[in-house]
């Protein structure tokens, strides 16, 4: 009997064990995957699970949560104690006491004040809720961002250590016809100066690399120089309705919900004020009283009271009330700025997807084909010994720029892609869940 129970301890410790070391497995897992490659979507899910900045948001949407929750309430309820009457050469002889009171107060607002404060409450919870919305779209957008950069970086070293490798070769071919006589010296020094300079471009771009690959990871939450494998080729999407964008950008923008909402919550509290400033708020207070001295059956006693306030004496309400007044005179105009702002980051990201577009389509489909074959017919010539050093370092530099203009262009739609979908609002939001 006991070694079934010892069993049944044992497992039971091993399963919640197991249970306890998932989410470390899955984080270890996620690492494992970005050591191997960085696939984009990974990167954004353990962004918006891991990022402080969301979390912060998520905590303070959660605490405008709870706090409007209690904004409605009434005032606390209040206890009293008091002692009339104790003779100072005896003060603690509480039964020569005149009197000894103890009471209840409660405090009234003005009718529909604690209904006003529950729906300006309410406005600033919704409010920090689109505040989170907002920063989940900005990370994301953040790292699409960063991921174009990171891949370009990628991208260039690949192509200039091709280059390297090309220019090595032809320096090998410059070398053997100097040799023979069909070259010159000048031929090898130029191209030697060549590498040399494809070198510290090289660098360079490793510097970047790292730069981008250091932004990544602290989205990530996670160490600077943890490793980060090679990232996927970007891809092209198809070209937006710009038309369609600007009738649903109001209620897609989180910014603008919260500009909707700073209205509603500006009324809320116009409301208040002037319900506070015309309608007095109640005090009502109930106190038993037991006086010592008195005969026995005058001893216990109660007394009742009931006190308002008068707002109407008050200059301070009115103060209270025109702040309200311009306050949401203002938000109403924040709405209208919010509005015009936005539908010029749509037009503005638009513009900018259109170039990239039209600038990326020309040198995939026209510069990048007449450049490779520059290079191979001036390549055939300078093996068949025509031709000098000079010609072929143009050409082989020439295609190589072409290559890196295409490896931007390419970037730089991405990126231009995703500051449109973020001024759209249609940005996809990925969940961090599995």
């Amino acid at each position: 009997m006991r070694s079934l129970r010892s069993i049944a301890s044992v497992c039971t410790f091993v399963s919640l064990a197991s249970l306890t070391a998932l989410p470390a497995r899955a984080a270890s897992g996620d690492d494992a995957e970005l050591e191997r490659s960085a696939r984009l979507e990974t990167i954004l899910r353990v962004a918006l699970e891991r990022n402080p900045d969301v979390a912060e948001n998520k905590a303070r949407a959660r605490a405008a949560e709870a706090r409007s929750q209690g904004a409605s309430r009434l005032p606390d309820l209040e206890a009293k104690y008091e002692q009339w009457g104790v003779p100072l050469m005896k003060p603690y002889a509480l039964d020569e006491a005149q009197m000894l009171m103890l009471g209840v107060r409660q405090t009234f607002p003005a009718w529909g004040t604690l209904d006003a404060r529950g729906r300006a409450a309410a406005e600033e919870a919704g409010s920090a809720q689109d505040a989170t919305r907002a920063r989940r779209q900005e990370i994301t957008a953040q790292v699409r961002r960063t991921y174009a950069a990171y891949y370009r970086a990628d991208q260039e070293l690949r192509l200039h250590l091709e280059h390297v490798g090309l220019t090595s070769r032809v320096l090998e071919l410059a070398k053997l016809n100097q040799r023979t006589g069909h070259g010159t010296l000048q031929d090898v020094l130029r191209l030697e100066l060549e590498l040399t300079r494809v070198h510290t471009d090289v660098a360079r771009i490793e510097r970047e690399q790292r730069s981008s690959r250091a932004l990544l990871n602290a989205l990530m939450d996670r160490p600077a120089d943890a490793p980060l494998g090679p990232p996927e080729d970007l891809s092209v999407t198809p070209t937006a309705d710009v038309a369609a964008l600007e009738k649903t950008i109001d209620a897609n923008r989180p910014e603008i919900a919260a500009a909707g909402r700073n209205i509603r919550r500006g009324e809320a509290v116009l409301d208040g004020a002037r319900r506070s400033a015309r309608i007095p708020q109640f005090m009502v207070g109930l106190d038993y009283w037991y006086m010592p001295t008195f005969p026995s059956e005058m001893r216990h006693a109660y007394s009742a009271m009931v006190a308002i306030n008068l707002p109407w004496l008050s200059a301070r309400r009115g103060a209270d009330e025109r702040e309200a007044e311009a306050t949401l005179q203002a938000e109403r105009h924040a709405l209208e700025s919010a509005k015009n702002t936005v539908r010029y980051e749509l037009r503005d990201a638009a513009a900018r997807v259109d170039s990239a577009r039209q600038s990326f389509s020309i040198i995939d489909q026209d510069l990048l084909a007449q450049a490779k074959r520059s290079l191979e017919a001036t390549q055939a010539a300078y093996t068949a010994g025509h031709g000098d050093a000079g010609g072929m370092l143009d050409a082989l530099r020439s295609y190589l720029q072409v290559r890196i203009e295409r490896v931007r262009a390419l970037a730089e739609l991405a990126t231009s892609e995703t500051d449109l979908q973020r001024a759209a609002g249609t940005l996809a939001v990925e969940r961090a869940a599995r």
